[in-house]
């Protein structure tokens, strides 16, 4: 192989799928092709996803972008949301729709995690110290964690699992379906708080697995991310090609932030935000629910902040505000400098700095003059302020960094990237092409896997777009409603219970 190859990197988003071939050169697309993801609602609080459907949208923009670039390959390798649930046959065929991490239906479960007289923010002492102990973090009562949902599965589907091979999480069907291999990454196992991820690895804990009844035989191999699973099988997208393990989306966009340095701090901003950084030691704040999972980065950790609902609520209010495209958008946010609109982004309940599956967002203080530029900017600070209220937590940790890098979708917004920049009051870099962040990871573990590169020397290659830096005005005015957004949470959260409380 060349000094410089060609990586066919696949981001599976809950917004939209993207494809690109990608230069080992300088990691930036050759050709890049989307379309719009595909995810179903069956029933108030479920998420699910068509598999068979997300592999034929795949293959076909896979297709189409190995046509514009008209020569093969070094490598194929995925990325995908990640905490889905996918019980498969031997064949790999999927047994039921996936459910994926938006998905609440086992909000609740491990009951045994908390339950008990002496509880610690709802947890049971003794069993949330084993999970921080062996997994470097804990299931949210929200019951988007995979474990959860194989709970769920055994109580509520026992015939299925009972037929089942294997589960699988999305990157693994993925991996499955070009290789015939049942296998998991280690940052995606280490997520599901059921490995042992001690020692900068990933082995299932079978006291663990044992305790909250998952039967060990119907989860598969681990493997690194960087590691070759097999050849690719398929004729479309071009048999023999190395297929690697891949990465998550939250890993792939950790390393595509070019922020794999010791205490490196990166914002992902896209359906969902997080703040994380990677270290070489696990990290916890239990109070906040800030964890480490295992990262992209064969033993390092990526101590992360999630938060579930970000750019998900732009569309939210693109939608209901009959916008069209990104350019109208920008420019009614343009128009407004400072609004008294105070927006909350919980749509889909928060992780942290608090766990709550019942909150839920709202807008508050409009007028009948309030703008739809009003509600849009809302939408940004709002989330920035959301932002602002895990930061302290990840910067402690990370020890205070003077810059921090923003990556995804909604880091094409230069006045978004403003406002986080004025709200965290540190400076701010864009990463060139934000929106291709996943794919840019991916195929900075994919030239590791092969040997090309290290991670340092990956990312050194990687160029960046703009600073920002706070604005005094700015941040002053987002200090002040910072108050107000918390005093939100506390006076409204009993409400919000009341209304989202499930029979």
């Amino acid at each position: 192989m060349s000094l410089y190859g060609r990586v066919l990197a696949f981001d599976v988003g809950t917004t939209s799928l993207k494809c690109s071939a990608i230069s080992t050169e300088n990691f930036e697309p050759l050709s890049t092709l989307s379309t719009k993801a595909t995810v179903s609602y069956p029933r108030q609080g479920w998420a699910e996803q068509d598999l068979e459907r997300l592999w034929k949208d795949l293959v076909g923009l896979g297709r189409k972008v190995l046509d514009q670039v008209g020569k093969p390959v070094d490598a194929v390798i995925f990325d995908a949301h990640m905490a889905g649930v996918v019980p498969v046959d031997r064949e790999g065929n999927p047994l039921r729709p996936a459910i994926i991490w938006l998905d609440e239906r086992a909000a609740g479960l491990p009951r045994k995690l908390w339950s008990g007289p002496l509880r610690v923010q709802g947890y049971s002492p003794l069993r949330l110290l084993e999970f921080l102990r062996v997994t470097g973090g804990a299931p949210s009562r929200t019951g988007k964690d995979f474990i959860s949902k194989v709970i769920w599965m055994e109580e509520n589907e026992p015939t299925l699992l009972s037929n089942a091979y294997k589960i699988l999480d999305i990157t693994g069907f993925l991996v499955n379906r070009c290789t015939g291999e049942f296998v998991m990454g280690e940052d995606q196992a280490s997520l599901t708080w059921m490995a042992d991820t001690r020692g900068g690895k990933a082995q299932w804990h079978n006291h663990l697995l044992k305790e909250y009844g998952i039967r060990d035989h119907l989860l598969p191999r681990i493997r690194k991310t960087t590691e070759v699973i097999g050849k690719l099988k398929d004729r479309e997208l071009g048999e023999g090609v190395p297929v690697l393990m891949g990465a998550g989306d939250l890993t792939a966009a950790a390393v595509g932030s070019g922020a794999v340095g010791e205490g490196e701090v990166h914002v992902y901003l896209g359906t969902s935000d997080w703040i994380a950084f990677h270290s070489l030691r696990r990290r916890v704040d239990v109070f906040h629910f800030v964890g480490s999972i295992l990262s992209g980065i064969p033993g390092m950790y990526l101590t992360v902040a999630e938060q579930e609902v970000a750019a998900g609520a732009l569309e939210w209010a693109m939608s209901i505000l009959d916008l069209m495209g990104y350019d109208e958008v920008k420019k009614l946010v343009d128009k407004v400098r400072e609004t008294k609109v105070l927006f909350l982004p919980w749509f889909y309940g928060e992780r942290a700095p608090v766990d709550d599956p019942s909150v839920r967002g709202g807008i508050l203080n409009l007028t009948l003059g309030s703008s739809k530029g009003d509600i849009l900017r809302a939408v940004m600070e709002g989330v920035a302020l959301n932002l602002k209220w895990v930061y302290p937590y990840v910067e402690r940790m990370a020890g205070s960094p003077r810059v921090v890098r923003i990556v995804g979708g909604g880091a094409l917004f230069d006045s978004w990237c403003q406002a986080i920049s004025s709200a965290l009051k540190v400076k701010v870099v864009r990463v060139s092409n934000p929106q291709l962040t996943g794919v840019r990871g991916l195929a900075a573990i994919a030239s590791v896997g092969l040997g090309m590169y290290t991670f340092q020397e990956a990312t050194k290659r990687f160029r960046m777009d703009r600073e920002f830096l706070p604005d005094v005005r700015e941040s002053e005015d987002l200090e002040r409603k910072f108050s107000l957004f918390k005093r939100s949470y506390r006076n409204l959260k009993g409400t919000f219970r009341a209304l989202n409380l499930r029979a």
